[in-house]
Parts: structure tokens; C-alpha cells; sequence
């Protein structure tokens, strides 16, 4: 063989070698031993949830060529070593193509991402510019137990993340209370803010400037502006709160003369004024019927009401703006209740409870007497029962002569004290019933009252 033929020999198996290498294999030693993670190749490091990387630093290709040959796309990895999971999807939710061949394709492969699946792992890797398609991207993988697992990532142009100023929190957060009954001591509630301009990788919060261990959720709300609804669970106590959010930038946040900085959201958490002059009146709409009233609380917005029967859980029965509540339904005689109110704001917890009891009493009257009798009418006069006066009354009659076996009945409607009963024959036995007439339930209010006509 000639010194040329022997140097293209050479050169062309130096070519090989390069496109036999160029793409890279896939990380193992990275692996997790448990759940899911990060992992960007190109710059050897796990990276937390929701960081932020820019264009240069992943690839289809070994671009670094380091001593392992790793291919420097980022790794969405898991300890599941299932050789067919994880998807990832572009900033506007729809999924980034997946791909069966090299990474390298001679042929071509997808641009400007695809992404390839190998056991435990699937890899994003660009093979153009990311000019169009920055925001968040997001990877959902199982981990050891089969359960779906989301991992996110920002992913900029190399300008774009050069000038990123750092994400931008809502100034204010929302309140929402967590709490199944506002009568929760302590009520439990969450805050929760929009983050815009990068991933919130960082969310620290406090409290009246102490810091607080925080349990939180970030979930994006819409791809192509990439926001992410930042939420802290289980809060519990009043005071002036502040979350700052920030990113975990690769590499340093100080770019072009660009500084990335932190961003606040607050809010100050209240507690309502209790509501005061809290009473229980019985209704004549119903034998059952009970009318809330109280005072009104200054900044009020609306007011739940509870009843509680004994040292059962309270129930409750409706919200309204007004201080007073008319409770039509869900009681019951012979019981008692106890029933509370309760002030809440849409930044405040609910505030302290007003309360007062009841006793669903049985209406009834003692003092039903005939006060005249003549040959032929008796006057009846009674008291209103003290537990509850009815709409009206009515009074039922029944007669028959002394001598006389024959009974008549008769019913006198919407009568008042006194009431005279006329049409009576002489030397009759008449039995009285009065009634308590309550919207569409009555109650007999005295036992059978029997009065002989002269």
C-alpha cells in the first residue's frame, strides 16, 4: 500500500470512528435509585424541578465529547427501568415527536426537538434553534411504583436566557380556604400566585418575617405564555405572608449585564371580628322554624350559620350577606339545638364563633277556659303558647244533648281570644280542641276541654 493510500486509509477510519461516537449513548451511572430527575448531560449535573437552561447546553450529539461518549440531551430519568415510558411536551402542551432512529440520522431526524426513549430514561434532544418554541417543557415519567411523575424545565435561546431578568410573581396572592367547615379550629387555607418570565424553581415563604416550612404544588396553567399557578397548602395562622420565588439558572443568573433577581407576593391574613348579639326565635311559618339574628360586623361579607344537635358535627345551614336567617328545614321538635354564626372576608380566616341554644319546644296553651256559658254559647279565652304563636287558630267543637246520644262536630276557623261558640242546643256536653294553625302544619295546643251549656 502506497503512503497516500495508507494516509486515506487512516483518515477514513478516523472518519468512522467520529460518526460511530458523534452521538453519544445514553447515561446509565445517572440513573435514580428512586423517583424521577433531571439530568442534563452536556453540563453533568442533576438539576432540580423547574430550572431554567438555555439552547447550548443540550444537544442531539456528544458536543463535549467526554470520556464516557454520553449524548448531551436532557434526561428525563426515573428508577422505573422500563424500556417504553416518559413523554415530553413542548411549552403549548403538545407532545415533542418521538424517535426511533440515531440520534444522528444521516437521514434526518425531527427538528428542532424529538426525543428518544431508553430504559429508566427518555431523552429531549434539539437538533436546531429554539427560536419559537422557549418556555416550559414538561416530562411526565412513572416512577418504581408506576405512578405518573411531572418534572419541568425552562428552556431559552441562548439570547433569551442571557436577558432574562427572572420570573415575575403576582404582587398579590389569592386566598382560598381549605377548611370543610369554617367552624375549623384552626381553619386551614392556602395562598396561591401566578409566575411568569422563567420557571419558579425557588419558592421560600414567611410569615410576620419568620421563615416557614411550606408544602407547595406548581402546576403551568398555560404553554405558550408559560405561567406557572404557584400554591402553598395547609397555612393556618393569621399574619402579613411573603413567598419569593426565584430560578435555579445552570449557570450564573449575571448575563450581558443582566442580573436575574428574586420576585415577592404577599398578602396579609386577618381575622374577622366575631359577629356579636347573636338571638334564636322560634317562627310561626313552622313548628320547627327558627329566625338568626345579630349584629353587623364591620367590612362583613357574608356570614355562615351552623346548628349542631348535641355533640354531633355541626351543620351548616347556608351562607348569606344580611345578619339575619330564617332556617326552614333539617330541624326538629322536642330537640336542642345549638346554633352558630361565623364572619368571613375574602382575605381573612372565618372568625371567631357567635353562638346561643334553642329548644325546639311542643307549643302549648294552659290557660284554655270557658269564662261565660249561656243555653246556647259558651265564650272560650286563652293565652298564646310561650314556645311559639301560631298564624292563627282554630278550634274544633264537639256537642251532644245530656239526655242525647247524638255527637255534632264543627270547625271554627281562624278565631281569636276570647271567642264565643254559638248555635249550641241547651243542656249540651261540648268538648273543645284548640289548634295552632303554623303555615302548613298545625298543633293541638290543649287537651279536650269539656264545658255543659245551661
Amino acid at each position: 500500500m502506497t503512503h497516500s493510500a495508507s494516509s486515506c486509509f487512516i483518515l477514513l477510519i478516523l472518519l468512522l470512528a467520529q460518526l460511530m461516537t458523534v452521538s453519544g449513548q445514553a447515561p446509565l451511572s445517572t440513573l435514580p435509585t428512586s423517583g424521577v430527575q433531571l439530568y442534563l448531560a452536556y453540563e453533568d449535573r442533576i438539576i432540580p424541578d423547574y430550572s431554567m437552561v438555555y439552547a447550548s447546553q443540550f444537544y442531539n450529539i456528544d458536543q463535549n465529547n467526554d470520556a464516557d461518549n454520553i449524548n448531551d440531551a436532557l434526561w428525563c430519568q426515573s428508577a422505573n427501568t422500563g424500556t417504553n415510558i416518559g413523554v415530553w411536551y413542548y411549552p403549548n402542551g403538545t407532545e415533542v415527536p418521538l424517535f426511533d432512529g440515531p440520534f444522528d440520522d444521516p437521514s434526518g431526524v425531527p427538528e428542532p426537538l424529538f426525543t428518544k426513549r431508553f430504559s429508566g430514561q427518555i431523552a429531549l434532544a434539539r437538533s436546531a434553534g429554539l427560536s419559537g418554541y422557549e418556555g416550559l417543557y414538561k416530562c411526565i415519567i412513572p416512577d418504581e411504583n408506576g405512578v405518573n411523575q411531572t418534572l419541568v424545565v425552562g428552556a431559552y435561546t441562548d439570547t433569551g436566557y442571557n436577558n432574562n431578568d427572572g420570573p415575575d410573581a403576582d404582587p398579590t396572592m389569592q386566598f382560598s380556604l381549605l377548611s370543610t367547615s369554617r367552624l375549623a379550629t384552626p381553619p386551614v387555607f392556602s395562598l396561591s400566585f401566578n409566575v411568569s418570565d422563567g420557571p419558579p424553581t425557588i419558592v421560600s415563604c414567611s410569615v410576620n418575617g419568620n421563615g416557614i416550612f411550606i408544602e407547595l404544588s406548581r402546576v403551568i396553567v398555560n404553554g405558550p405564555g408559560s405561567i406557572t399557578r404557584v400554591t402553598v397548602t395547609n397555612l393556618r395562622e393569621a399574619g402579613n405572608y411573603q413567598c419569593t420565588v426565584s430560578n435555579d439558572r445552570v449557570t450564573n443568573g449575571t448575563n450581558n449585564n443582566v442580573t436575574a433577581v428574586n420576585s415577592i407576593s404577599s398578602l396579609n391574613i386577618s381575622v374577622s371580628d366575631t359577629p356579636t348579639g347573636l338571638t334564636a326565635t322560634r317562627l310561626s311559618t313552622g313548628l320547627a322554624h327558627v329566625r338568626l339574628s345579630w349584629s353587623t360586623v364591620s367590612g362583613a361579607t357574608s356570614y355562615e350559620v351552623y346548628y349542631q344537635l348535641s355533640s354531633n358535627t355541626p351543620v351548616s345551614a347556608g351562607t348569606t350577606a344580611s345578619t339575619t336567617i330564617n332556617i326552614t328545614s333539617g330541624l326538629f321538635r322536642g330537640i336542642t339545638y345549638t346554633f352558630y354564626v361565623v364572619f368571613y372576608g375574602s382575605v381573612s380566616l372565618p372568625s371567631g364563633n357567635a353562638s346561643v341554644m334553642l329548644t325546639i319546644s311542643e307549643p302549648v296553651v294552659d290557660d284554655f277556659m270557658a269564662t261565660l256559658i249561656t243555653s246556647t254559647a259558651i265564650t272560650l279565652t286563652w293565652s298564646p303558647p310561650t314556645a311559639v304563636v301560631p298564624i292563627s287558630y282554630n278550634i274544633n267543637r264537639r256537642c251532644r244533648r245530656v239526655c242525647g246520644s247524638l255527637v255534632t262536630s264543627n270547625s271554627e276557623i281562624s278565631v281569636s281570644s276570647p271567642h264565643t261558640s254559638t248555635g249550641i242546643p241547651p243542656y249540651s256536653q261540648c268538648g273543645f280542641n284548640l289548634i295552632g294553625v303554623y303555615g302548613a302544619e298545625i298543633a293541638f295546643l290543649t287537651a279536650d276541654h269539656s264545658v255543659t251549656t245551661i
